[in-house]
């Protein structure tokens, strides 16, 4: 019987092994929760083809928009957690899906598997704005019996929750004007129609000819490449958050949990794709390269942490 028990468990851990060593044995599914060609669909594209080689196993593109993103997370959670299917989105995105009840499954049910790009927030003008710096910009503002238009991409977008943060700690006279999408919202300031924006860096410099940044909502100073600017906490002497846009690889934490040889494959094997010189050279080339910014699956969990900190305190601004 000791002898019989002894192949059961030997077959068993051999199968595990195996399993771990196939996979993956078939093609991979990416998810795209918006259309095709977007920022997550080419940032998804450097990473992939670099990651399909290291994984032996062709990845598709599943484009599912809508929803704010929440039909590709349905999508994605709908299926087996074997590790097949991945998603890509912002963190920050996310986390105001999460805290606004758009999203349906919270940080318990999500989870990443690493961080490939960084885009942080920034207030921008027209180049033909009057307001040359962010110290002019806020000068104005405080003075104006009109309020100063900002658009932003969405009524619940981190972008909103930058404005409104912006018009706290500053004092400004202004107002919100959120769009349905970031390029809506860019479009409205490159046609004179608002008298600012905010929206992330690398996303809004292909509208460079028309518009330009005046600081951003970061820790530290920004690529200089396009615009040269401060942070707002620099520029203001206040204490602005950090408010990036993390673009990162998640994956359903079932998955973490019922298949972690696989998980741990992904996670190792995204690491080495995203830092490879293949994936620099194919950034370089869409010009993201400057705002490739690989996170570990813990440095992700840590910025969630950070900006649920950020919406604790400035949540009262959205209501």
């Amino acid at each position: 019987m000791k002898k019989l028990y002894f192949v059961v468990v030997a077959l068993f851990l051999g199968a595990g092994i195996a399993s771990a060593a196939d996979f993956p044995s078939k093609p991979l599914m990416h998810i795209i929760p918006a259309k095709a060609g977007g920022g997550f669909d080419l940032s998804s594209r450097v990473l992939t083809t670099q990651w399909e080689k290291l994984l032996g196993q062709p990845i598709t593109f599943d484009y599912s928009p809508g929803a704010s993103g929440e039909i590709g997370f349905s999508k994605m959670l709908s299926r087996p957690d074997d590790g097949y299917t991945t998603i890509m989105t912002t963190i920050a995105m996310y986390a105001m899906n999460v805290n606004t009840g758009t999203a349906k499954a919270g940080w318990d049910q999500v989870g990443f598997i690493g961080n490939l790009i960084s885009d942080p927030n920034v207030l921008l003008v027209h180049k033909d704005s009057p307001y040359k710096t962010i110290e002019e910009f806020l000068e104005a503002g405080r003075k104006a019996e009109k309020p100063l238009t900002i658009s932003t991409s969405h009524p619940k977008a981190v972008t909103t929750l930058a404005a409104r943060i912006l018009i706290e700690l500053t004092g400004i006279n202004a107002k919100v004007i959120a769009f349905d999408g970031g390029s809506k919202a860019r479009n409205a300031l490159a046609g004179k129609q608002v008298d600012a924006c905010i929206g992330p860096y690398f996303s809004s410099s292909s509208k460079k000819e028309f518009i330009r940044a005046l600081a951003s909502f970061t820790k530290k100073k920004v690529y200089s490449g396009v615009w040269d600017v401060p942070t707002m906490s620099e520029a203001t002497g206040k204490s602005f958050p950090n408010l990036v846009e993390p673009f990162a690889f998640m994956i359903a934490r079932e998955t973490i949990k019922d298949n972690p040889e696989h998980y741990q494959k992904l996670v190792t094997t995204f690491k080495q794709a995203a830092t490879s010189p293949e994936t620099i050279a194919s950034a370089e080339k869409q010009g993201m390269a400057s705002f490739l910014d690989y996170w570990s699956p813990e440095e992700c969990d840590a910025y969630v942490q950070e900006f649920q900190e950020v919406w604790d305190k400035y949540k009262h601004l959205m209501e």
